[in-house]
C-alpha cells in the first residue's frame, strides 16, 4: 500500500510538474514575442555634445557623445524621447531597428514631462500603438530599450506605484510618473515601458540608484497630450501613435 501510494504520489508530482513548466514556457514564448515586436518600434539614439575648447580663439571643440532610445511614433520619421537625452544636443544620429542611421532634428521638447519629439527622414518605420489600458499597480510591464551598439535590451517587471515625482539625471523635476521595477540600463533612456500586450504604456524617463532597479516612465496620456502640442499640424506627419 505504501509502495502504491508513493507511486501515484511520484507520478502526481511529475504531472504537476511538467504542468507548470509548459505554463512557465508559455509565458516566456509571449515576453520573446512581444519584445521581439516591441522592438521594431525602438531606434537607438546618439549625440554629440559641444565640449570644452582646449585653445582659446581656435575651433577646436571636441565632441561629448551620449547615447539614448526612441520610441518611433508614426511611419514617417516622427520619434519621441527623453528629453534629457538630447539636451544640449548639436548633432542627432538615430539608428533604426533595420539597421538604418539618420540623422535627426528636434521637433520640440518640454522640460516639465521630459520629453523630446524628433524627426528622421523615413517612409517605412514601424509605429508603436498606445495602450488603452489603465495604469495599475500590480500590472504587468516590460521595459524596452536599444542603446547604441547592443541591440535591444528587455526587462519585465510590474508597475509598483503611479502618480508618483522624481527628477531626470539632468535633475529636472517630472511629475505624475508611472514607477515600475523593470530595470534599466544606460542607453535606455527614452526607450518604453509596454503592457502585456505589447501596448505602449509610457516612455521611459530615469532609473534610481545605483543598480537601476527601479525605473520610471512618463504615461501615455501625456506623451499623446505633448506630441500633440509640439507637432505642428501642417507638417505632413502621419497620425502619431495610430491604434484600431
Amino acid at each position: 500500500m505504501t509502495v502504491t501510494n508513493s507511486r501515484e504520489t511520484n507520478e502526481r508530482t511529475a504531472a504537476e510538474r511538467e504542468t507548470a513548466g509548459d505554463q512557465l514556457s508559455a509565458i516566456s514564448d509571449a515576453i520573446e514575442r512581444i519584445a521581439s515586436a516591441v522592438a521594431e518600434s525602438v531606434v537607438a539614439i546618439k549625440i554629440e555634445r559641444p565640449g570644452p575648447t582646449h585653445a582659446p580663439g581656435f575651433d577646436t571643440r571636441s565632441r561629448v557623445g551620449s547615447v539614448g532610445s526612441g520610441v518611433i511614433a508614426s511611419s514617417n520619421g516622427l520619434i519621441v524621447t527623453a528629453a534629457h537625452v538630447v539636451e544640449r544636443a548639436d548633432r542627432i544620429l538615430v539608428t533604426t531597428p533595420a539597421g538604418d542611421e539618420l540623422e535627426a532634428a528636434i521637433i520640440g521638447r518640454n522640460e516639465s514631462t521630459d520629453l523630446a519629439i524628433l524627426r528622421v527622414d523615413a517612409s517605412d518605420l514601424i509605429p508603436i500603438a498606445p495602450s488603452t489600458t489603465p495604469k495599475r499597480p500590480g500590472q504587468l510591464v516590460l521595459a524596452v530599450g536599444r542603446p547604441p551598439m547592443a541591440g535591444y535590451v528587455v526587462t519585465n517587471g510590474i508597475v509598483s506605484a503611479v502618480d508618483r515625482s522624481t527628477k531626470t539625471f539632468s535633475g529636472t523635476p517630472v511629475n505624475d510618473l508611472i514607477q515600475t521595477t523593470a530595470a534599466v540600463e544606460p542607453g535606455v533612456s527614452g526607450g518604453a515601458i509596454v503592457d502585456s500586450r505589447g501596448a505602449l504604456l509610457g516612455i521611459i524617463t530615469s532609473a534610481t540608484d545605483a543598480t537601476r532597479s527601479i525605473s520610471f516612465a512618463v504615461p501615455i496620456g501625456q506623451v499623446l497630450e505633448t506630441v500633440n502640442s509640439l507637432v505642428p499640424a501642417a507638417a505632413g506627419i502621419d497620425t502619431p501613435f495610430p491604434h484600431d
